[in-house]
């Protein structure tokens, strides 16, 4: 675990400087939040983790990276946002059951994690998640094909879930896959 924090430690230092801007797809779909709890696993530096808590939501910020939490934390903290950082490795991560009403997950894919990710959404509540697909190996050779989306997409993770949105192959080179879904009530 210390290898993998410094490693992002080391990456999140060389971006310091103004707060990071939320992704443009979750601006995009900003119609669809609401209010409540918000996980936003691996926030990195929390472009995303601050946007959604400027909509009202109160935000569990995860990362592996102390660097980027708490560049995030003392953003949060400036703009008087309700943004609770936590550094964890999410290889050994554990997640409350029903308890976010928006899950928030961009860049980071571990099918390991899929289970839990949907497990502590309620009922009803969303995900929105991106991150990059199987063609993404051919745009970053090298890149860990582990962590990335297989062909058929997110939606296969996502089962008795209402899809809003699925793009298995979006962005300029198709090497994203992006869902928004709602977990059905039960």
């Amino acid at each position: 675990m210390k290898k993998n924090r410094e490693r992002w430690d080391s990456r999140y230092l060389e971006e310091r400087g103004a707060a990071p801007s939320p992704d443009p797809w979750l601006v995009e779909h900003a119609d669809l939040l609401e209010s409540g709890r918000c996980l936003d696993l691996a926030c990195g530096r929390g472009g995303n983790a601050l946007f959604v808590a400027e909509k009202g939501y109160t935000v569990h910020a995860i990362d592996i990276s102390l660097t980027a939490l708490s560049e995030l934390q003392a953003e949060a903290n400036l703009r008087n946002l309700d943004v609770h950082c936590v550094a964890m490795d999410l290889d050994y991560c554990s997640l409350p059951a029903s308890f976010y009403e928006l899950v928030l997950v961009f860049y980071f894919f571990d099918p390991r994690l899929m289970e839990a990710i949907r497990g502590c959404l309620k009922p009803c509540g969303l995900i929105m998640y991106a991150t990059y697909n199987h063609r993404h190996a051919s745009v970053r050779p090298g890149f860990n094909e582990a962590y990335l989306v297989p062909p058929t997409g997110l939606a296969n993770y996502t089962p008795n879930f209402e899809i809003l949105l699925n793009e298995p192959s979006a962005g300029e080179r198709r090497n994203v896959a992006r869902i928004i879904a709602r977990k059905q009530k039960q």
